[in-house]
Parts: C-alpha cells; sequence; structure tokens
C-alpha cells in the first residue's frame, strides 16, 4: 500500500545501454505498456514490465520531465524503479 506521507519519495534510475540518464528521488513516475498507462508511487509493490513511449518523471508536484523512449523495461523492488531503455529516433 502506498505510503500517505506526502513527502515520501522513490529512488529511480533511468539508463540506457551508455550511460544513466537520470538518477534520483522523485514523487512519482508514470510510462506505459501495453494495458496502458499506469504510474509508480513511494512504497510500490515490486514488480516487472516491458514499457514503451516514454518514462515521465514527477520530481515534485509542479515539476515533471519527459524522457521519450521506443521501448524498455522497468523493475521495481525495494522502493526503487529502476528503467532500461531505448531512445526514440
Amino acid at each position: 500500500m502506498p505510503n500517505p506521507n506526502m513527502d515520501a519519495t522513490i529512488n529511480v534510475v533511468v539508463r540506457n545501454r551508455n550511460t544513466i540518464l537520470f538518477q534520483d528521488k522523485v514523487k512519482a513516475v508514470t510510462s506505459y505498456n501495453d494495458k496502458g498507462v499506469f504510474d509508480i508511487m513511494p512504497e510500490h509493490i515490486s514488480f516487472i514490465s516491458i514499457i514503451k513511449n516514454s518514462v515521465i518523471i514527477h520530481k515534485s508536484k509542479n515539476e515533471s520531465q519527459e524522457i521519450k523512449i521506443n521501448n524498455g523495461i522497468v523493475r521495481v523492488y525495494k522502493n526503487s524503479a529502476f528503467f532500461y531503455v531505448n531512445f526514440e529516433s
């Protein structure tokens, strides 16, 4: 169950084959899979999914960063989300 603490964060790492594109603690992350859009919140249950389209990193209530991708995979484990992606060409 998500943590009700409004100051809660989740550690996020987004990388491709060559480099780390983003690494920090954030409020939430949004991405897409074959079922549609989904969010990853602090204290999220562990899972793995193939992703597509983009990774939207919600740094704060008013600040987000979008990374466009062709495809990738996300692994959520112990309050961390690891994204391994290919850039959109």
